[in-house]
């Protein structure tokens, strides 16, 4: 739309608008309500101030109108007319029911820090304002002087931007008496310094924006004279979170790298702000985050380091405990192993010394003497080399009763054992046969001994001994002995039978010399030595 020109200016008239009241006053320009006297309607009036009419600033405000004209926005009022009288630039806008944001009710009450609604409506309306001028920078138009002043928000709570059309001017220099500020002003330190502004001042300048709609005040810096806030620049505010604590770590940040002093530290366009500030509302109305469990509350109050001071060293003596436990497990299973299950297991020490004490000795004589009498009465039966046959079972002769048939052997040996067959109870009790492993249980035949069954199994005499607890080489029949292996049973012979000559005696064989053993079982022969015929002395009549 091209400008329109019109000489009719006074203080109450602007072309064909009537001005009927000032809303707010800037440092160049003014914002109006006025009324279209063409169509009756009220609209907002923007111009420049009767003194700021110089140099190329009329010029400038037309051009930024005319590019103005051309956006679509909701958050950017179109320019309905604009142009100029006498030099005094003008544009208008459509009228909407509102407050300027400087006397709104949320931006004059004090910020509630348990109402989230409240960061979040104050978090949205700087989103909206940061969207419209992501539109509006592309175009090369940058605010002038955004501040609370200068952003209305209709009756729906929308907050416009209205005057664009107004070009940026350098700040008017501070008095030198005047005292340094204690806090940061929406201007930015770029424009504060008379630099060209860009989309990073406006940035900086919702980012202050912000700050004062969720702490209540503009950021504050350091009020010590020890802390050099002004150094290169780099003023030092207080954070957010000290003023307003509980919000998320998005809001935060969004405010933060919203205000940095230096100008490229901040977001680098308007667009990546809004997108911050979406993310800020998201967090900020977000249902809380359930409780932590159990387990992760008792977890944290351990991390504490008075708690780490107690827990830590009882944690060391369990563990050193258990191992403890386990060692001396480990040792009792090492000091007495299980038996192999190829071996036998050994008597009990009672049932030791019933078959070694004085008892089996005697009847390890018995046997003895039965093995005397049994092959002289049994001329005819053959010998057994598992079983010894019994008194009443051997008559030589139905009409001569046997010599030998009494308990009392009539024949006298050669030689006279030297050994006795009675072991002290002590020294057998002390000793306790040890098979090695494979070792197996043997029961004593006639005609064995100790040197034959060494022999045979391919071990000494001394070593069977040590094994079985034998003082001596004397062995009974039925006794049983622990071996490498079983030997073979000697071969079974019949004896011829003695003829019986009246008169005369016939003769038994010798019982076992102690002092010669007999000679022991060969694997390889089928017959048994001859026994050597003693001397035997006839009964007397």
């Amino acid at each position: 739309m091209p400008p329109v020109k019109n000489k009719k200016s006074d203080l109450n008239q602007i072309s064909h608008y009537s001005l009927q009241e000032q809303l707010v006053e800037q440092a160049i320009s003014a914002i109006y309500r006025a009324t279209d006297e063409k169509t009756g309607s009220t609209v907002f009036l923007v111009t420049l101030r009767p003194e700021a009419v110089t140099g190329d600033l009329p010029d400038r405000f037309l051009r930024r109108a005319e590019t103005a004209a051309q956006l679509e926005h909701k958050n950017i009022l179109p320019v309905l007319d604009y142009g100029t009288v006498e030099k005094r630039p003008y544009a208008t806008f459509p009228y909407h029911e509102g407050h300027f944001l400087a006397n709104h009710p949320d931006f004059l009450a004090a910020p509630d820090p348990a109402d989230k609604s409240q960061a979040v409506r104050a978090i949205d309306l700087v989103q909206q304002l940061a969207a419209g001028l992501a539109n509006a920078h592309p175009t090369g138009l940058i605010h002038h002087d955004l501040r609370p002043e200068n952003v209305y928000v209709n009756a729906a709570g929308t907050p416009l931007l209205l005057d664009l059309v107004v070009p940026p001017t350098p700040p008017a220099p501070a008095l030198e008496d005047a005292d340094p500020s204690r806090q940061l002003d929406y201007t930015s330190p770029e424009q504060m310094a008379g630099k060209t502004l860009s989309g990073r001042s406006n940035v900086f300048s919702l980012g202050v924006l912000l700050y004062r709609l969720l702490a209540g005040t503009l950021p504050p810096l350091p009020m010590s004279e020890w802390d050099i806030f002004e150094h290169k620049g780099m003023a030092r505010e207080v954070p957010l979170q000290e003023l307003r604590p509980g919000l998320t770590q998005a809001t935060y940040t969004a405010v933060q790298d919203s205000i940095w002093q230096k100008e490229w530290s901040r977001y680098e366009t308007a667009a990546d702000q809004q997108k911050a500030l979406e993310r800020a509302v998201a967090a900020e109305a977000a249902p809380p985050p359930p409780p932590p469990p159990v387990w992760l509350m008792w977890l944290g109050r351990l991390s504490q380091p008075q708690t780490l001071k107690i827990a830590v060293p009882a944690v060391i003596v369990i563990v050193l405990l258990i191992l403890v436990l386990f060692w001396v497990r480990g040792a009792r299973q090492n000091g007495s192993p299980s038996p192999p299950p190829d071996m036998v297991v050994l008597p009990a020490e009672e049932e030791l010394l019933e078959l070694t004490g004085p008892t089996a000795t005697a009847t390890m004589v018995e046997q003895e003497q039965e093995a005397e009498v049994i092959p002289t009465a049994a001329a005819t039966d053959p010998p057994t080399a598992t079983e010894a046959p019994t008194e009443t079972a051997v008559p030589a002769t139905p009409t001569a009763p046997s010599p030998t048939a009494t308990t009392e052997p009539t024949t006298e040996p050669t030689s006279t054992p030297t050994d006795t067959a009675t072991p002290e109870p002590t020294e057998v009790v002390s000793c306790v046969p040890s098979p090695p492993f494979g070792w197996v249980l043997y029961s004593i035949q006639a005609n064995d001994s100790l040197s034959a069954i060494g022999q045979a199994t391919n071990t000494t005499v001394q070593q069977l001994q040590e094994v079985n607890c034998l003082e001596g080489t004397l062995l009974s029949v039925g006794q049983q002995i622990w071996v490498p292996f079983s030997p073979n049973p000697t071969a079974t012979t019949t004896p011829v039978a003695a003829t019986a000559v009246p008169g005369t005696t016939t003769p038994s064989p010798p019982g076992p010399n102690p002092t010669s053993p007999p000679p022991g079982p060969n694997p390889t022969s089928t017959t048994p030595p001859e026994p050597p015929t003693p001397t035997v002395k006839p009964p007397s009549p």
